[in-house]
């Protein structure tokens, strides 16, 4: 709020005679009329008694002798005023629209404008055409370019009846005046020559008992030298221009801001280093038309920053740069290419505080008021006087996971960068909000080398929190097995999607030749394997070795090596053939060489039909033998058979079956799970641990056989004793088809919370159906589409689904989770086959809130009311010690981390900026309260437990806690010595306090200024090299409990009772 006004301003220093001119009233009306008086002359006291017209500024005759008035000048500027003088004083109550007529001759509208007079001379009337500015700045000029006006003043001896312009003695207008001009010759510069500008800002000269600033010089003009200093933080800055100007080159009206015009920040107050950053705020003006003078004013969001913690040695400058792309109206740039001036801030008068105030004891736990736990972004348990390890959940180096309604998301866990981007399908690029090591190689440009982005190829994603709101989808795809952790709870709403499921095969065009090696493989779900491919078409160069093949013939291909039995699919966790689903038999098993007479021996068999000419019915000799179907995926439970079913069981000629086959669905066996129990005894692949290899995801199905359906002999000839194979009886046609691609098997996903998993809405690891032939397209000559005949593939098994938390709560609608197998693929219209279906995948879910098996398989698909479907689902709660401790902490990370963050945090009060103490003292051996930040470790000594400061104090043999054992996070597969406790600080700047424990660093509805987030830094200080300087801080504690060997800080944190008073020293501004 600015304070108003209570004593005289100070004066403001003119720095040009052409400012000082501009003061003059009268000297601003001459200029004014300066735009166009050619042909005016100065009028006194008329003794005639008559009121006319004697002289105007487009170069009009006297009126005086009654005759109407002409005008010399016609071409014009489109901004020009139109001035009478008239013999007499003017009544300004008698002129109007109507006694002074301006008309566009083009469309008899009439221009906006102003009528007054000249209060220097009485006589003079001015018309002066409207100027306004569009919402973008634009001017907008009353008369329009190039444009026909008519001028028309009634007078009493041609116009017979008014109204007219009357004298102040009532005395109306003699002589009519009507003039046409024509604004052509652009627009005149209001006043000639680069416009000036004068910066003013206000001084503080005084402070109450308080320290709050109650004394002011204001208007003070801000110049290169002397340097301004004491400058008022809540100063606005008032930009004083000596013309018109063009307002679009001053500020966006619309949005406040100045396209051309920087204030901003310099940290150090040297000019000469470019370290500087906006100054947030808004741009407003005005434009005085009589004085001929713009004004812009800016208004910070916040308070300036003060003159800064070095000041007076090297304060802090605001620094406003006025470039030459700012113009008045006729494109003139402001004199001297307007430049760059500063000014120096009042200082702060704040002393140094602890972050959070008074430091944090652990006390008071989130949700409770008055906490300063993140209860959305932490597993650790805070509380009852000091921080200790949870169970699970992560370090959270990837920030939040938000994905709004309607955003369908995909990571790849194969290699996904973060932060995610507007081509990941976010509407804005997110926040960079990833936490790690410092990296000099890979990160040479941030403050202290911490990472700006992480890019993750093993599939595990650790985010401080996961929410999908309804409608919003993630797609987990690749070839490593998804694994989230989520240091906070994870809310899957209703209506939306978790993605593993099984990609589905696009529909098959059976002319392709050789699907293996001809069709790319669309990537799977995370881990699924992918289905097997179709059998080849056989191996038939054009009319090579076949006799009186017409031009009907299904172009003929040669695959080098033709495979024409279908393929099996990748087995579970796309490893070899374990439980996949077998491809199609090719049928027949021979095929003929020269022309029918073998084809008995060949196996080739015709029915005598009509179904391949539906015009006239003709009967043909046409082979409808298909190719064998492929099976289901198997996992949990056996994938489904693949079976070939022709719509003519067998053949007229020589009389075998048309169908291929039944494939054999593929074989749980392989897959090696263990015997289902009631109480989990002997599990061990379906307890499904990563850290084992066996978090896998589904298995694929079978492809499709080839086959020759629809070849085509001429033999027959409508007489019942010819048969359709013999020397007679050649191929007219040769189609042989190749086979659809057996389905995907769904994925393999963890998702473990360091609080609570909400499941709402859907995690879908199904298997997709097998492929399919394509529809029908436009027939060839032929009048049959061979393209559509290929035999389907089988289904992809259901995926691998693993829940950890304190409490997992799922809806009771069922396919809240979903393992089921894919459908096998159908032939659609041609054949009855069928590819056989998917098996079931598994569930595996770990709480300590009593859920068990029977109350969480209603939600899951497919769902066995018999036993609650025990084959595929096992659920330990921890209740029973028969089945299982519940969830345990794990003792390889990330599953061994657990970790913790503070609420956004600043000192109470409107503070624009902190500034982090350094270590005042040596960081192994110093006072810990000469620290910049600090804490306690309940340390056991075997009888009980001792406070030992975690920074200075020399506790080993002159070495601090934090020393010793390193600040490195460790991860997954990591080269660091990763230590025990890991702390890492984050600043933000925020333009208005708001509920610091719930930011959204993404929403832009927050006050978080865009640009403003660091990176996490293990140490508050670095936080001092960032611009803009952050006003908020706040902090994460990570404790790493892996334990294996060689690498096993758990060791180390089980000498640890929890942590107490953490705080860190701040120098608000």
């Amino acid at each position: 709020m600015r304070i108003e006004r209570t004593s005289t301003p100070a004066t403001g220093l003119l720095p040009s005679p052409r400012l000082a001119l501009l003061r003059s009233p009268v000297a601003i009306l001459f200029l004014g009329l300066s735009l166009g008086l050619a042909g005016c002359s100065g009028g006194g006291g008329n003794g005639s008694g008559a009121f006319y017209v004697e002289s105007c500024s487009i170069g009009c005759s006297t009126g005086e002798t009654g005759n109407q008035i002409a005008c010399q000048i016609v071409d014009t500027y489109q901004n020009q005023e139109i001035s009478l003088l008239f013999s007499d004083p003017i009544d300004l109550f008698s002129v109007n629209s109507s006694t002074f007529q301006v008309v566009n001759v083009a469309n008899g509208t009439s221009p906006p404008g102003q009528f007054f007079g000249d209060p220097t001379n009485l006589h003079r009337l001015i018309f002066r055409p409207a100027l306004s500015f569009d919402q973008n700045g634009n001017p907008i000029f009353g008369l329009e370019a190039n444009t026909s006006y008519a001028i028309r003043i009634p007078g009493q001896v041609q116009d017979n009846f008014g109204p007219f312009i009357q004298s102040t003695t009532g005395q109306v207008n003699q002589a009519r005046m009507e003039c046409t001009i024509r604004t052509s010759l652009g627009i005149i510069d209001p006043v000639p020559g680069n416009p000036d500008v004068v910066t003013t800002v206000d001084v503080v000269t005084g402070y109450d008992s308080n320290g709050n600033a109650n004394q002011f010089d204001y208007d003070v003009v801000v110049t290169s030298t002397p340097v301004i200093d004491d400058v008022w933080r809540q100063t606005r800055i008032t930009f004083f221009f000596d013309d018109v100007m063009n307002v679009a080159t001053l500020l966006d009206p619309s949005s406040k801001k100045a396209p051309y015009i920087t204030i901003e920040v310099d940290d150090d107050g040297d000019l000469a280093t470019l370290d500087r950053y906006d100054v947030a705020g808004d741009f407003s003006f005005g434009v005085d038309f009589d004085r001929l003078e713009t004004f812009l004013y800016f208004d910070a969001l916040l308070p300036l920053p003060s003159a800064g913690p070095n000041a007076p040695i090297s304060s802090r400058r605001v620094v406003i740069i006025i470039p030459s792309t700012v113009q008045d109206l006729v494109s003139n740039s402001v004199a001297a290419g307007g430049g760059q001036r500063s000014f120096i801030p009042e200082p702060s008068t704040l002393q140094e505080s602890l972050l959070p105030p008074g430091g944090e004891d652990f006390t008071v736990a989130w949700p409770a008021a008055g906490s300063n736990e993140d209860g959305n972004r932490g597993g650790a348990f805070w509380g009852g006087g000091k921080l200790i390890p949870g169970i699970g959940g992560g370090s959270g180096r990837l920030g939040d996971l938000f994905v709004p309604a309607g955003l369908s998301l995909t990571l790849n866990t194969d290699s996904q960068t973060f932060p995610l981007t507007t081509g990941d399908g976010f509407l804005l690029n997110q926040v960079a909000d990833v936490l790690g090591n410092p990296d000099p190689s890979g990160f040479p440009g941030t403050q202290g080398n911490f990472p700006d982005s992480i890019t993750v190829t093993d599939g595990v994603f650790e985010f401080s929190s996961l929410i999908v709101e309804p409608g919003g989808s993630v797609r987990f795809e690749g070839v490593n097995p998804a694994r989230v952790y989520v240091r906070g709870p994870v809310d899957i709403r209703a209506g939306s999607v978790l993605d593993l499921t099984g990609a589905v095969p696009a529909d098959h065009d059976s002319e392709i030749a050789d699907p293996f090696t001809m069709l790319s493989t669309p990537i799977n779900a995370a881990s699924g394997g992918d289905g097997g491919f179709g059998g080849s078409r056989s191996d038939m160069a054009s009319n090579a070795a076949m006799v009186a093949l017409t031009t009907c013939e299904n172009d003929p291909v040669a695959p080098v090596s033709p495979h024409r039995e279908g393929y099996k699919g990748m087995g579970v966790g796309r490893e070899g053939k374990k439980g996949a689903g077998l491809g199609g038999d090719k049928y027949p098993i021979r095929l003929p060489s020269t022309d029918t007479a073998t084809t008995g021996a060949q196996e080739v068999g015709f029915n005598v039909i009509t179904l391949f000419d539906p015009f006239t019915l003709d009967t043909e000799c046409r082979s409808m033998m298909v190719g064998g179907s492929g099976s289901g995926g198997s996992y949990a439970t056996a994938g489904g058979i693949g079976v070939a079913l022709s719509l003519f069981p067998n053949s007229d000629f020589p009389g075998v079956t048309n169908n291929a086959a039944d494939t054999a669905g593929g074989d749980p066996a392989e897959v090696g799970l263990e015997a289902a129990a009631e109480d989990n005894q002997g599990y061990n692949m379906r307890l499904l641990r990563w850290s084992k290899g066996h978090l896998r995801g589904g298995s694929g199905g079978g492809g499709g056989g080839g086959h020759p359906f629809g070849a085509w002999a001429d033999g027959h000839n409508g007489s019942n004793g010819n048969a359709c194979v013999g020397p007679l009886s050649n191929f007219h046609a040769w189609m042989d088809h190749s086979g659809a691609r057996g389905g995907s098997g769904g994925g393999a996903f963890q998702l473990t919370s360091g609080k609570r998993i909400t499941v709402n809405g859907v995690i879908d690891a199904s298997g997709s159906r097998g492929g399919e032939p394509r529809n029908p397209a436009v027939a060839d000559p032929c009048d049959v589409d061979y393209g559509k005949f290929a035999a389907p593939g089988g289904g992809g098994s259901g995926g691998a689904v693993k829940l950890q938390s304190i409490v997992v709560d799922l809806a009771a609608t069922p396919g809240t989770i979903d393992v089921s197998g894919g459908a096998g693929g159908t032939a659609k219209f041609w054949a009855n086959s069928l590819g056989g279906d998917g098996g079931t995948g598994l569930v595996r879910i770990e709480d300590l809130a009593g859920l068990s098996r029977a109350m969480a398989a209603p939600s899951i698909l497919p769902f066995n009311p018999s036993d609650s479907s025990l084959s595929w689902v096992s659920v330990d709660d921890g209740s029973n010690a028969l089945d299982g401790p519940g969830w345990v902490m794990a003792n390889q990370r990330p599953d061994a981390i657990t970790a913790s963050s503070s609420c956004w945090m600043k000192p109470p009060g409107s503070i624009l900026s902190l500034y982090f103490v350094e270590d005042e003292d040596d960081d192994n051996t110093g006072i810990p309260t000469d620290m910049g930040w600090n804490m306690d470790l309940l340390f056991k000594t075997g009888s009980g437990t001792q406070l030992i400061p975690f920074r200075g104090g020399g506790f080993f043999l002159g070495i601090s806690w934090e020393n010793e054992f390193g600040k490195s996070l460790g991860t997954q597969g990591g080269t660091v010595d990763a230590a025990p406790i890991v702390v890492r600080f984050q600043g933000a700047l925020a333009t208005q306090t708001e509920d610091y424990c719930n930011l959204d660093l993404n929403d832009t509805s927050t006050s978080i200024v865009p640009g403003s987030v660091t990176p996490w830094v293990d140490h508050p200080a670095l936080l001092n090299g960032f611009l803009p300087p952050p006003n908020l801080m706040r902090y994460v504690i990570i404790f790493d409990s892996t334990r294996v060997a060689g690498d096993a800080p758990r060791e180390l944190l089980d000498q640890v009772a929890g942590i107490d008073n953490f705080w860190v020293r701040v120098l608000p501004d």
